[in-house]
């Protein structure tokens, strides 16, 4: 150990001389630990943001915003449950009082009735329920518009009232408050059993007892701030009530009434033996403190919470209630951050990676310098420790500075942050307030103690060779490494392998489901870093050999250029390669760099749109027309308001059980531009995909009835007694409604005109033109004991002037079909065993069943089988293909005929587990015939704005959409604006962790890192190669073939390296990006996400390493041709 640091004040001079190389060794050292340092001062700095964002957002409401436990009915004057509330007390300043300035207590009493002994201007007063409160602190917080506040040695009952009780009380009233009454009987539950409870001879009480006291009101008091939120925990509130509440209610339920604040040495002390068995609530509560509150914190407030009310319940045995919204937000907030953190780590694990690379080629090319030297050293005696000891003392002059630094240079590289554009509306312009951590400091070390490692690599394999050895390796190529050697490139390949199949068969590394957040399988973790190693050991290996086959492949070319630079980098690819994998690490880094922030953002929108679909969704009622169309017109007149449809949303069931959710859209054509549909959502856009769904013919069902129908008959027969109850015709008016009217009841054993009227009081109940739908008819509430039939003959329109048309006799073809619901065994048909007239009649056959059904008969019907678009898992539910026919349920359970004309993964607004998409007048049509009055309806109004209006304008269309008279039907006021979504999504900060800013400064380390590496290599490689040029030309080779190999040989490098950089890095953003897939409540994300990377950074990157490059080349190029002349040749001689 001696001999190891003995050699001190040699290194310092050794350091001195090679000062340049050093100071830029020195820059990676710092970069290595500055960079990890950043990632969690980083995410802390943005998650305690975030928090507050998310706090203040989850917790719109003021009383959300307090925290507190209270307990009922204790008695004053029991030493008892006074201990249990000072225990109260306790357990809640330890387990939460932390989380807020001060512990906030409310007192208050039961009901009292509150009576006035004289009024001090001689008036009347009205008597009042009221309660003795006392909150603590209230004097602090309060200002005294009159009188005084309550004196805090009283004896006797001083109270104030909120400002506004002067027309009902003055300063100086005397006033008596009376508990409630007490009876000497003890409540006995009822019996369970009635007979036994009807028996019972109940308590009749023989004494009554009840206390009160005296109190004076000395003054009215508001709030200093009414906005404060300590006033969450006065149940009672500042509103005055206009009169006196009816009934007198308990300290839960109790409000309303008159508030009587006292002092709180009067309520815990003289109260308590004025009136001992005067019930009381006892609240203790906090107002978290956002701004101190810090992510950190998270975890600890959660355990507490959870543990103040355990403690309360199990340890005190009291019977709490509360509220503790604010722990369900922190809960939802900690999923949301937890699993940004890792995935940003392990990128900057692998920015310094390439840092340490970085540091490792710079040392490398020094130690080189220095081999000569060394070897010397170690011929003259020099031991193995004193060698590795120099290079271990220039490495801790490095790495020891660079520990010191990297902290506090992580704080203001991320407080900067706060001045960038991406942070302007988080920061307001201002730095982000950014402050150290343990995990900072420890990190930090970690990255200096990596850049020492990296360090003293290159010298474990030079401090060995004597001068014998130094001079062989001049004249022989360098032999293949230990790691080459012994093929462990190729056993870490293996592992990689393994641990792709690993994901491959876990489908994720992230586990969203754990207790706590999200956690992963560490191994995993550490896969990307492991891949990008076998990549680098592959390219190390496969290098050369490809080098001299595209040298072979490219013999034919003429010139030189190919031979010189592709042939020497083949013949000794040592600097080329590790040049190559400085570029392709950090390209592959930069690319996941650029990639990260911008995915994040993506999938968070595309979530925003694929929930919303349009531009606004709000829910709609009382749609008729022609008004409710007349009002759609004026919408889209309105400026900005591009379009404006209405859909419907329901579910269609299964034969075999379960249902699929249904959407049915109007206008078709206009829809499709409207929807935000992505590419990989279906195999064709969606205006082709909606266009399938058009049937292209008029939707003109059911029976043409005379414009002046006013009734309308139908023959019917039956032998027993049917099963069913009225007949019900749906008629379709000229605007679209249906109309349902019911006819007469049928006889049994003969011939009976079943009769409707259209008409009220001689005025018709429907306009024309009229058409008859569908017949519908339900069964009885009775146990059906036989089979039997229905006949039914010459559907009959009674004109106004009394003359009778038959639309529908049933002869010649049957085209009416019977919609009939699961599991029935009823027929429909033609038959001409009893006719009215004619040759055949319609006949209806039921069976005995104990259920009750209901079926449909209705005409001919073009809307039918629907078309409908099925997703891929509806296509499984129904075991249909596209272009097969299939039943679905709709309305009442009535089957109803599908055909499947084309499919979707996914459709903007539906679940992806299984929905079908119809055409809405389709449904519409078939729902009137069904007497289904539910689809007859949209459900929803879809609003498409222009593209340049704001959230505000958007706002103030859709609140002309709310006036029913102006609409013409009824809009819900809880609208679906994807603006807004999308604004909340761009402000959230929590997103911001996920990349941002830090993701910047992981790219410039990484690309920074290698354009220096790159930089100097180049120049220190190309300077070596001095004589090598000297030869060359004086073998006759020009300067321009000189450079053009320089040029081939090194834009090799520099193009391997960029193309394998971005194909590792895609893949690696694919793989560590999978935490997108699930949401914070651990259920699929719907789309998935698809990896989007910011070209236009990773290219301004790369065209700097280029730009640099081909400087550091032209300039090292003029400066080798320069020396390379005969002096350089007689040097070696």
């Amino acid at each position: 150990m001696g001999e190891l640091f003995s050699v001190w004040r040699f290194a310092l001079r050794r350091f001195a001389a090679n000062w340049p190389l050093m100071l830029l060794v020195g820059a990676g050292a710092v970069l290595a630990p500055t960079l990890l340092a950043a990632a969690p001062i980083y995410t802390d700095t943005m998650s305690d943001i975030g928090l507050r964002f998310r706090l203040e957002r989850e917790l719109e409401e003021p009383r959300e915003r307090a925290v507190s436990l209270y307990v009922d009915r204790l008695r004053l004057g029991d030493p008892v449950q006074l201990a249990q509330s000072r225990a109260f007390h306790a357990i809640s300043e330890a387990r939460v009082g932390w989380l807020g300035p001060e512990l906030l207590v409310e007192h208050r009493s039961d009901t009292l009735g509150v009576g006035f002994v004289s009024a001090s201007d001689g008036g009347e007063r009205r008597p009042w329920p009221g309660r003795l409160i006392h909150l603590s602190g209230y004097e602090d917080h309060v200002e005294v518009v009159e009188g005084r506040l309550p004196a805090q040695d009283a004896a006797t009952a001083e109270v104030v009232l909120p400002d506004g009780f002067q027309r009902e009380a003055a300063v100086g009233d005397r006033l008596v408050l009376t508990a409630r009454r007490y009876d000497d009987c003890r409540f006995v539950p009822p019996s369970e059993d009635e007979e036994v409870a009807a028996d019972e001879v109940m308590c009749r009480p023989t004494t009554f007892v009840s206390a009160g006291l005296q109190a004076e009101i000395v003054g009215f008091v508001r709030p200093g701030d009414p906005d404060d939120l300590r006033w969450q925990l006065f149940q009672d509130g500042w509103t005055v009530p206009e009169a006196p509440p009816q009934g007198r209610g308990g300290p839960i339920d109790g409000s309303g009434g008159m508030p009587l604040l006292t002092s709180g040495e009067y309520f815990t002390g003289a109260l308590t033996t004025q009136l001992q068995e005067l019930l009381s609530r006892y609240r203790a509560g906090v107002v978290p403190d956002l701004e101190g509150l810090a992510v950190r914190d998270v975890t600890r407030a959660l355990d507490d919470l959870a543990i103040w009310r355990s403690d309360l319940r199990d340890g005190l045995g009291l019977a709490v209630g509360g509220r503790l919204e604010f722990a369900e937000a922190l809960a939802q907030f900690r999923n949301a951050s937890t699993f940004s953190q890792i995935p940003l780590l392990l990128l900057l694990l692998q920015v310094a990676g390439v840092v340490a690379f970085y540091i490792v080629v710079l040392t490398a090319l020094a130690r080189d310098r220095q081999a000569q030297e060394v070897a010397v050293y170690r011929s003259r005696g020099a031991s193995t420790a004193q060698l590795l000891g120099l290079t271990l003392a220039e490495g801790l002059l490095i790495a020891v500075p660079a520990a010191l630094l990297g902290p506090p240079l992580a704080v203001l590289a991320v407080s900067a942050l706060g001045y960038t554009p991406a942070f302007a509306e988080i920061t307001g312009g201002e730095a982000l307030p950014a402050s150290f951590s343990e995990d900072a400091l420890l990190l930090a070390f970690g990255g200096a103690v990596l850049a020492l490692v990296a360090m003293l690599l290159p010298a474990i394999g030079i401090v060995r060779r004597a001068i014998v050895d130094a001079k062989r390796e001049q004249a022989r190529p360098p032999e293949r490494g230990w790691f080459r050697r012994y093929h462990l490139d190729l056993g870490l390949v293996v592992l990689a392998l393994l641990l792709f199949w690993q994901l491959e068969r876990r489908g994720a590394v992230f586990d969203p489901q754990s207790v706590g957040g999200w956690q992963a399988d560490p191994l995993l973790l550490l896969s990307p870093l492991v891949m990008t190693a076998a990549a680098a050991a592959l390219v190390l290996r496969l290098y050369s050999p490809l080098l001299r086959l595209i040298a072979w492949l490219l013999r034919p070319l003429r010139g030189t250029a190919v031979t010189l630079g592709i042939g020497r980098a083949g013949r000794d690819p040592a600097a080329s390669a590790r040049l190559l994998l400085l570029v392709s690490t950090a390209v592959a880094v930069g690319a996941f760099a650029a990639s990260y922030a911008p995915t994040v953002d993506r999938s968070f929108e595309d979530r925003a749109r694929y929930d919303h679909g349009v531009d606004l969704r709000a829910g709609v009622g009382d749609f008729r027309m022609p008004r409710a169309g007349e009002g759609l017109e004026r919408l889209r007149a309105v400026e900005g308001v591009e379009q404006a449809i209405v859909a419907h949303r329901g579910r269609a069931g299964l034969l075999g059980g379960g249902a699929v959710e249904l959407l049915a859209i109007d206008d078709l054509e206009t829809a499709a531009p409207m929807l935000w549909f992505r590419e990989d959502f279906a195999d064709e856009p969606p205006e082709r995909l909606l266009s399938r769904l058009d049937l292209g013919v008029p939707l003109e069902g059911g029976i043409p009835l005379p414009d002046d129908t006013v009734a309308l008959e139908i023959d019917a027969y039956t032998e027993i007694s049917p099963r069913i109850g009225r007949l019900r015709a749906w008629i379709r008016e000229g605007d679209g409604d249906y109309r349902e009217f019911v006819f007469s009841a049928p006889e049994p054993k003969s011939w009976t005109v079943l009769e409707v009227g259209l008409l009220w009081r001689s005025t018709p109940l429907v306009d024309p033109p009229l058409t008859l739908a569908g017949i519908r008819f339900n069964d009885r509430r009775l146990l059906v004991t036989n089979d039997g039939a229905l006949f039914l003959d010459n559907v009959t329109a009674v004109r106004s002037n009394g003359e009778r048309v038959v639309v529908e006799d049933f002869e010649d073809e049957f085209s009416w079909t019977m919609f009939s619901q699961r599991g029935s065994s009823e027929t429909f048909g033609a038959s001409d065993e009893l006719v009215r007239s004619g040759e055949q009649a319609a006949r209806w056959t039921w069976t005995r069943e104990v259920g009750e059904r209901s079926r449909v008969l209705a005409p001919s019907n073009p809307a039918l089988p629907l078309n409908a678009i099925f997703s891929e898992s509806a296509l499984a539910h129904f075991g249909v293909q596209p272009g097969d026919r299939t039943v679905a349920l709709l309305g009442d359970g009535f089957q109803v005929p599908l055909i499947v004309r084309g499919t979707a993964r996914l459709f903007p607004t539906l679940d992806p587990a299984g929905f079908i998409v119809v055409d809405y007048e389709q449904l519409r049509t078939v729902a009137g015939a069904l007497g289904s009055t539910l689809e007859q309806q949209p459900t929803e109004l879809w609003i498409d704005f222009a593209a340049d209006l704001t959230l505000a304008e958007q706002e103030a269309i859709f609140e002309l959409a709310l006036d029913p008279e102006w609409m013409g039907f009824v809009v819900g006021d809880e609208p679906l604006v994807l603006a807004d979504r999308l604004g909340e999504i761009a402000a959230d900060p929590t997103l911001q962790a996920s990349g941002g800013g830090i993701l910047l400064l992981a790219f410039a380390g990484a690309m920074g890192a290698a354009l220096l590496g790159f930089v100097v290599s180049l120049a220190i490689t190309l300077r070596a190669r001095t004589v090598e040029v000297a030869v060359l030309r004086s073998l006759g080779a020009s300067r321009r073939e000189l450079l053009r190999a320089f040029v081939f040989e090194w834009g090799v490098v520099l193009l391997f390296g960029a193309l394998i950089g971005v194909l590792l890095g895609r893949w690696i953003s694919q793989l560590m990006l999978q935490f997108l897939e699930v949401t914070e409540a651990g259920t699929p994300v719907v789309p998935e996400f698809s990896v989007q990377t910011e070209w236009s950074l990773l290219s301004i990157g790369v065209a700097l390493l280029i730009l640099a490059a081909a400087l550091t080349l032209w300039d090292t190029w003029r400066a080798v041709l320069r020396r390379a002349g005969a002096a350089a040749l007689r040097l070696t001689q």
